[in-house]
């Protein structure tokens, strides 16, 4: 039997097998993409199977995240480092090996998937962050970044709209060094593709600039090899190759959706094996073992050969060695000391105004800080001045114009993060983080320190209606884990939560006004905190703010002491960060008064739990209005007189 055949019965024999033990996965894509995924890793995919954090590797991602089974035995295979246990304990608690590949979990899984499309977006982000770093570091002779994005994805993964708007913007930019490897089947959980989505993807990808290869027998090795082989060569544009597959092939429900997602039983599974001539597919004969190492040296005399040209390049290109050292490093920043004094003791900023002036000075102590705004840069004001526009024509630019393409710009921008294994950012308004949900929990999930930056926070934005007017979405962030959402009141705060984001290197949400806020008497230290006292010590009564209605509840603090009430205010830039602090400290700041109250313009729950059954809650409950911001803090009561009126009218009883 040929070599090549051989092995692709055991990867399918392989996958079948796992899923089997397991009793879960999905059979039908391992058998259906098995040519396109060993084509791939013994061809064309350059790798250190010693050094999976090796800079200059090609990026392979597993879009549809469900072909997990295919992916680890063939890393299995290729020397990846799992070992026969990690495929015999898949989709089992704790193991490398879980139902959809995850990120810091196997060590060579590039990026978490599983939500359809998430994978095709973190993919342009990855092929987009590829692009920055050869254009500013690669020298004529000695291109030190030269990888190829690869990402393997099916008919599910393209009926996504995070897929679409990745692929239209990957077209616009021209990523001539990503390569799509769209396994198409035809074939749905619910049934034939036809019955949701009957497009022409030749002409789709053709009108969004896109190279299309379309590879008629995808169940054939050699077409596939040669159809990679031939996407690697484009220089102008991104390029799909369209893999006519079987799903579920050699086995019993071959071209049935019946096959998607339902384990083979032990009796097809033993038939299967008879059908492959595989008898024990965890245990790889010696001839496929000696196969394998010859596809590992031809890696290792690449890697020899970019080790020796690196060599050359560091006494050819010393100060641009030198540059690409300094890009690289990831030196902590004293945030502390980022900005002037003057600049921090300035009275009128809008957070958005204020978050502007910081990213300008962290991008010259960030060379790897990137980001980009979904067509509202002018507004969000979450753009590197000075930083130049990222296209086609200018790779180096650090300001990425996503266009209004929200969702897939959320996963675009936790692939440059992975890529960069740096803080990227990305940016709209408040109200529209709905769109972006999936991404920000996909970061959360793999503790990246992707920024997601969102203005316009409250229903102070006025005119644009309830459209544009936030309630629910600081309460949705606070829910997923591990995320740290940020609502600073003032300079001092942003940049006391800029040191948290940059230290702690998981994912954050910057909450920014896009009204103007006076400044407060405040300290950066405090801040860090989390939670902290912002004025007073103790009192009656004690208000917990955050971002916008802190300078609210100084306002109501002025008013209820003129009325012989002492009031103590506490501000929460973060309140994930207040929580990881000792108990203590907790328990000292929400005890200085009897009586507490919280004061947030949304309907977060979460004040309940700090201002205990007796507090008084200030919240936005319903939708908004189309009106000016005066008349809409009227309609709320959201006014010193009207919440020091109510609090007397409590604290009096």
């Amino acid at each position: 039997m040929n070599i090549n055949k051989k092995c692709l019965n055991f990867l399918r024999a392989m996958s079948c097998e796992m899923i089997t033990n397991a009793n879960s996965g999905h059979p039908g894509v391992a058998l259906g993409a098995t040519e396109i995924m060993y084509a791939l890793f013994k061809d064309h995919y350059f790798y250190d199977v010693k050094d999976h954090k090796f800079f200059p590797r090609d990026r392979f991602i597993l879009s549809c995240g469900h072909a997990s089974s295919l992916y680890y035995a063939t890393a299995y295979m290729f020397n990846f480092g799992l070992g026969e246990d990690d495929l015999k304990s898949f989709r089992q608690l704790n193991s490398k090996t879980p139902g959809h590949p995850e990120y810091n979990t196997t060590n060579f899984v590039e990026v978490s998937t599983g939500p359809l499309g998430q994978g095709v977006a973190n993919a342009v982000g990855m092929a987009i962050a590829e692009t920055m770093v050869a254009s500013r570091f690669n020298a004529q002779k000695y291109p030190v970044v030269d990888n190829y994005t690869y990402c393997l994805c099916g008919d599910g993964c393209l009926m996504e709209g995070v897929a679409q708007e990745a692929i239209s913007l990957a077209g616009t930019l021209k990523l001539n060094k990503l390569i799509l490897l769209y396994d198409c089947n035809k074939m749905t959980i619910d049934g034939n593709l036809n019955i949701s989505n009957t497009e022409n993807p030749v002409k789709k990808f053709k009108s969004m600039n896109w190279n299309v290869i379309v590879c008629k027998n995808g169940n054939n090795y050699y077409c596939v090899t040669r159809a990679i082989a031939k996407a690697k060569k484009s220089n102008k544009k991104p390029t799909v190759i369209i893999f006519k597959t079987t799903i579920g092939l050699n086995s019993k429900l071959a071209g049935s959706n019946l096959i998607h997602g339902n384990p083979l039983t032990l009796t097809d599974l033993d038939e299967l094996k008879e059908k492959l001539n595989v008898t024990d597919p965890f245990k790889l004969p010696e001839d496929i073992k000696n196969h394998v190492i010859k596809t590992n040296e031809r890696n290792n005399r690449l890697i020899e050969k970019w080790n020796n040209n690196f060599a050359v390049y560091q006494k050819a290109y010393p100060e641009l060695y030198k540059k690409l050292a300094s890009f690289m490093d990831n030196k902590p920043i004293n945030i502390n000391h980022l900005l002037k004094q003057e600049q921090i003791d300035k009275e009128d900023y809008a957070m958005r105004d204020a978050n502007h002036i910081i990213l300008k000075e962290l991008s010259s102590k960030m060379p790897r800080l990137v980001g980009g705004c979904a067509d509202v840069a002018l507004t969000t004001k979450a753009y590197i001045e000075d930083g130049g526009d990222f296209s086609c024509e200018n790779r180096r630019g650090k300001n990425i114009h996503y266009g209004v393409r929200e969702h897939s710009m959320g996963a675009i921008c936790n692939g440059i993060t992975l890529y960069l294994q740096s803080p990227s950012f990305c940016s709209t308004f408040l109200a529209f983080s709905n769109y972006m949900l999936s991404p920000i929990r996909m970061s959360a999930q793999m503790n990246i320190p992707s920024m997601f930056m969102f203005s316009h926070d409250n229903f102070r934005v006025g005119q644009d209606g309830p459209t544009h007017q936030c309630v629910e979405q600081l309460g949705e962030l606070r829910l997923i884990p591990n995320l740290y959402v940020y609502r600073p009141c003032n300079m001092t705060e942003l940049l006391a939560c800029y040191d948290n984001a940059l230290s702690n290197q998981s994912p954050s949400c910057f909450i920014l006004s896009k009204e103007i806020l006076k400044n407060q008497n405040n300290n950066f230290n405090d801040a860090k905190f989390g939670g902290y006292i912002i004025s007073g010590d103790y009192g009656e009564v004690e208000i917990l703010a955050t971002g916008s209605e802190v300078e609210l509840a100084q306002n109501v603090k002025s008013i209820l002491e003129g009325q012989d009430i002492k009031v103590v205010v506490a501000s929460f830039p973060c309140l994930e960060i207040f929580e990881n602090q000792t108990e203590k400290y907790k328990n000292d700041i929400l005890s200085r008064a009897n009586f507490r109250v919280s004061l947030e313009a949304s309907n977060d729950n979460i004040w309940e739990k700090y201002i205990g059954n007796n507090g008084l809650k200030f919240s936005i409950e319903n939708f908004g209005k189309s009106a000016k911001q005066n008349d809409l803090e009227q309609y709320f009561k959201f006014i010193p007189s009207e919440i020091a009126k109510a609090i007397k009218k409590t604290v009096k009883k």
